[in-house]
């Protein structure tokens, strides 16, 4: 069995974008914002952003181009900030942090959206091809260029191949996923710790001093976007278009929830507002309004806010570890906001009794080979170190020969 962890460098192997630019990481992510044609997009809120970061960072409205803070050191902040918020009861800081933290969220998704949205990437395909129904794929990113190129090189689907299943998939309509228990070993899986970019539920508020999500389906009821070739029912008509399969534009597509009922003597406030000087989009906007369902890159990450769907996939993840005979590492260094996954692999080692063939692939492994060899206690014959970038150039039958 084998399996795959891939990081931020996996994703940034990605060149094939017709934006022209690549995935972005933690310090250049505002300025690759910056560089899309969403930048300049009305229906693209960053307004509290810039405020923001204006008022914590200095950072004039027109120098916010060129911005190069980290995104996972300012959401960490506005995210504490939030919290800190809810404990002292200032419904007025609440809202207002509240609509700055979504509009970060979506920002992020939104600027994956637009990157991955060309050709199926070419270092994945290869990835796909060598894969077999008992291998899986772990990773921490938030893109599907690994969903679509299984989905295009092998039976993995979107309605099996999450481990965790769906409610429905939206697929120019809204679909219910094919027989899951019989689908279920025809492909590898595809383990997304941190959520995806296509996996949708409905929009967070607060309420009473906790976060919860207005569905009226339980927190770990997702929904996945796939395809479309019509306009699709979105907050405000705000349907944007020319968007390849598992890509889509600011605003998804609404899920088919009539939503919570508000408790008597409450008001269910709706915390996206539509700028009046902004033109209404000309799609539908019935169903409850959605956003992305994803993990976003913060110190405390609050996997408990969707149920126990995370639970199950950390719970695989580290099985898949325990069990693996070879794991390959692409792109992966172990950030300090991840925490969770050092726990993960301690856990997973300690089930074995053999050690794993490990092999390593990054432009600077050594912080990597030390995690793995002193926390972890691989010894230096079972890893393997390829010191280079991910590529669709990369010998992937190289990688699996368990020898450098």
């Amino acid at each position: 069995m084998k399996t795959f962890l891939l990081g931020a460098g996996a994703s940034k192997s990605y060149n094939q974008s017709p934006t022209g630019v690549k995935m972005p990481i933690a310090r250049d992510f505002f300025q690759t914002f910056n560089s899309l044609n969403i930048s300049s997009n009305p229906w693209v809120k960053i307004g509290d952003i810039v405020n923001y970061l204006r008022d914590n960072y200095g950072v004039s409205p027109t120098d916010f181009i060129y911005f190069n803070g980290d995104i996972e050191e300012i959401h960490s902040e506005i995210g504490e900030w939030l919290k800190q918020s809810i404990l002292n009861v200032d419904d007025i800081d609440t809202i207002l942090i509240h609509k700055l933290y979504m509009q970060l969220l979506f920002l992020f998704s939104s600027v994956i959206n637009e990157i991955q949205n060309g050709p199926i990437s070419k270092p994945h395909i290869n990835i796909a091809k060598i894969l077999t129904p008992d291998d899986c794929v772990i990773t921490y990113n938030w893109d599907t260029l690994m969903d679509r190129a299984l989905n295009s090189t092998t039976k993995w689907k979107t309605d099996t191949g999450y481990l965790v299943k769906p409610k429905l998939i939206y697929k120019n309509r809204w679909e219910s996923p094919v027989n899951y228990q019989e689908e279920f070993n025809d492909s590898p899986l595809l383990i997304k710790l941190h959520g995806s970019t296509n996996w949708l539920t409905s929009y967070m508020i607060i309420e009473e001093g906790e976060f919860t999500l207005t569905q009226e389906n339980s927190s770990d009821v997702f929904y996945v976007y796939e395809s479309t070739c019509e306009p699709y029912n979105t907050y405000d008509g705000r349907y944007m278009d020319g968007y390849q399969p598992f890509s889509y534009g600011y605003y998804p597509v609404n899920v088919p929830d009539k939503g919570k009922s508000v408790k008597e003597g409450y008001a269910l406030i709706r915390m996206i507002s539509r700028d009046p000087f902004t033109k209404k989009g000309g799609a539908g906007d019935s169903g409850l309004v959605s956003m992305p369902l994803i993990i976003p890159p913060v110190k405390n990450k609050a996997y408990f806010l969707f149920g126990g769907l995370f639970q199950r996939l950390w719970q695989y993840a580290e099985e898949a570890l325990s069990r693996a005979e070879h794991i390959i590492v692409i792109g992966y260094s172990f950030p300090n906001t991840d925490v969770q996954s050092s726990l993960l692999f301690k856990n997973a080692f300690t089930k074995r009794k053999t050690y794993p063939y490990v092999t390593i692939l990054d432009p600077c492994p050594d912080r990597i080979y030390e995690k793995f060899k002193f926390d972890f206690g691989i010894p230096d014959t079972h890893l393997s170190i390829f010191k280079e970038y991910f590529s669709e150039n990369t010998p992937i039958e190289k990688l699996l020969s368990k020898t450098s």
